[in-house]
């Protein structure tokens, strides 16, 4: 005679692999060129809220602070793709959020929080942005922005480097990962 089996010991696995990870980061945002300025062009996912950062990279704070300088803007798109002009006016219905200290991730180390102003030349920055899930990041320079044309955008190619491709190329991947 066969004994019965116990379902209760299989359960814990699939919560647990539920769990145990988060999803991966997606190429769902770009960045564009419009009139000369820098725009950034997230795929949202039809989700209801979204938000587009930008940080400036290398900065080094005094001892026992971090410096990040940042502008970052969240609210509901009101469209799948939403494009923002960097540093410019949100979108309706969307906020710039106001920079905020916070503890570092050493103990005794704050993080200084800085709006970012402007893009100077030289320095590197990193656009990001999130909806439903998390995009990878784009790294950038004000150098980069005559390599983009009118119907394309700098997207990332993996996690470490970017490429310039069509606007509608970027669009139609994006989309397959929602």
């Amino acid at each position: 005679m066969r004994g019965r089996r116990r379902p209760w010991i299989l359960l814990p696995l699939p919560l647990l692999l539920l769990t145990a990870c988060t999803p991966p980061d997606e190429p769902i945002v770009a960045l564009a060129v419009q009139d000369g300025r820098p725009v950034g062009v997230l795929v949202t996912c039809y989700d209801r809220d979204a938000n587009i950062r930008v940080y400036e990279n290398g900065h080094q704070g005094e001892p026992g602070k971090r410096s990040l300088i940042r502008w970052s803007i969240g609210g509901p798109p009101a469209s799948e793709v939403v494009e923002v002009t960097l540093l410019g006016q949100p979108p309706e219905g969307w906020e710039v959020d106001e920079p905020v200290d916070f503890p570092g991730p050493e103990p005794g180390v704050e993080v200084d929080v800085e709006s970012l102003t402007e893009l100077r030349p030289g320095a590197t920055y990193t656009l990001n942005g999130s909806s439903r899930r998390k995009s990878i990041p784009v790294d950038f320079t004000l150098a980069d922005l005559p390599r983009i044309g009118p119907d394309q955008v700098l997207a990332p190619r993996g996690h470490d480097s970017t490429t310039v491709v069509s606007r509608e190329s970027f669009l139609r991947k994006a989309r397959d990962k929602c």
